[in-house]
């Protein structure tokens, strides 16, 4: 088999265990470490091959953090609509069945007892509006904002699926880097542990060395700049990127710092101290100032837990997004997918998946 064949089926069988056969009792069943870490450098020459900021095309879908919550990404993708057309979906479906009646066969031949092997289940593009067409049938363009793990229990589920989606269609998701894909802060809040608990240290590295070479923003038809955390004040031509050298470790101050850090506050004007001891808080006039300066007509950001899923800043030239719903089981908040058409016209798509007593939850918050 030639290596590119080997290498799409390979993804198309990770693709294939995580969509159809993930169950939450069975997650540390379906791969191995060396399957995993195989990924992990496969994607990370992929991150590595791009540029450190990126320029992208409309129509395209925006996620903000997911922080390790695979049930409700795998939710938001049947709504919203996958980067997967049916036929792709097929053959995905396919593949896992001829190995499932191969293994089978093997067994059988071996005289082994064999558990029974469930039915591979169906899976639509299914979502809204269609955002492109192509001979083979539909799918939907993403770009994520960054912070795909810790706090929520399957932060490598999410970050499997997204790596494997990035190498089966390159120009169809595209991932940013979060203050939560560093060593400093995953090393503490729950990746590391994860990670460790259901492999090894040494696979924990093979996520870190991938984490360290992700791009850190992204402009949308030169208008509309993404990223995980806010502005910089230092960064003055986007040729200051060429100065970068991946991989790279986010330090607490500096440009991308303030990419995968910074807040917007709507008591300042400029810029001030932030109390999470990482770059800076910035103010409208602040803002302002740096999308005059770079021609931009919108900051599109994570990183904050928003009530509403988004939350705008400054008469609607920055908006905050955030895709976690009911965040750690602490918050009562919706999460959104920001939708970009070929215009630039925006729209949202919430998603809560369970509505909670709200009166239940100010007590439960109340005892703690």
């Amino acid at each position: 088999m030639a290596r590119e064949d080997r290498v799409k089926k390979f993804v198309k069988r990770i693709l294939g265990k995580l969509i159809f056969q993930w169950k939450h009792k069975t997650s540390m069943e379906l791969f191995s470490a060396a399957e995993l870490a195989e990924l992990c450098v496969r994607a990370r020459e992929l991150f590595w091959a791009d540029p450190i900021y990126l320029q992208l095309k409309a129509p395209l879908n925006v996620l903000g953090d997911i922080h390790g919550q695979f049930d409700d990404l795998l939710a938001m993708f049947d709504i919203r609509g996958w980067p997967l057309t049916d036929d792709e979906f097929r053959e995905i479906s396919e593949l896992l069945a001829l190995e499932a009646d191969e293994m089978t066969k093997l067994s059988k031949s071996q005289s082994k007892s064999v558990i029974p092997l469930q039915a591979v289940p169906s899976r639509s593009v299914a979502g809204a509006d269609t955002d492109e067409e192509t001979e083979e049938g539909k799918f939907k363009r993403y770009l994520f904002l960054g912070d795909y793990v810790d706090r929520g229990a399957y932060s490598m589920e999410v970050v499997i699926l997204l790596c494997a989606l990035k190498l089966a269609h390159p120009t169809r998701v595209f991932l940013l880097r979060g203050n939560h894909e560093s060593r400093s802060v995953n090393g503490q809040y729950g990746f590391y542990r994860e990670v460790v608990y259901r492999y090894d240290a040494q696979l924990y590295e093979c996520f870190q060395n991938m984490f360290n070479v992700l791009p850190f923003c992204a402009i949308i038809e030169g208008a509309i700049m993404c990223m995980h955390g806010g502005i910089s004040g230092d960064l003055h031509d986007f040729d200051q990127f060429s100065a970068y050298q991946r991989p790279v470790e986010v330090s607490d101050t500096g440009v991308l710092a303030d990419l995968t850090w910074a807040d917007p506050e709507p008591s300042i004007l400029e810029y001030a101290p932030s109390p999470r001891g990482v770059s800076y808080l910035f103010g409208r006039t602040a803002l302002r100032a740096f999308l005059k300066k770079h021609n931009l007509r919108l900051v599109v950001r994570g990183h904050q837990v928003v009530q509403d899923g988004y939350e705008f800043f400054d008469d609607r030239r920055l908006v905050t997004i955030f895709s976690a719903p009911n965040y750690c089981g602490q918050n009562d908040n919706t999460a959104v997918i920001l939708s970009v058409d070929k215009k630039l016209n925006l729209s949202m798509t919430l998603y809560r998946p369970e509505k909670r007593d709200k009166e239940k939850f100010a007590k439960e918050r109340k005892k703690k």
